[in-house]
């Protein structure tokens, strides 16, 4: 039985409006829905811009943190 290594495994992000894995991380938009992205600055995960705390983490998000 194959064993997963822990270095592959790839962080995945995805879009807080229509559920799509972010391809490109840091990307103003997402790929699938095209609405703007904010991303958080402690967990770096997207999150809605209308949010003022970050779902993932519980950091605060400002209009300062929109890509």
């Amino acid at each position: 039985m194959a064993e997963k290594d822990a270095t592959t495994t790839k962080k995945e992000f995805h879009c807080p409006y229509c559920d799509e894995e972010v391809q490109q991380a840091k990307l103003p938009w997402c790929q699938g829905c095209g609405i703007k992205l904010t991303y958080c600055p402690k967990c770096g995960q997207p999150a809605a811009s209308e949010l003022t705390m970050c779902p993932h983490c519980g950091a605060k998000l400002s209009p300062k943190e929109t890509a």
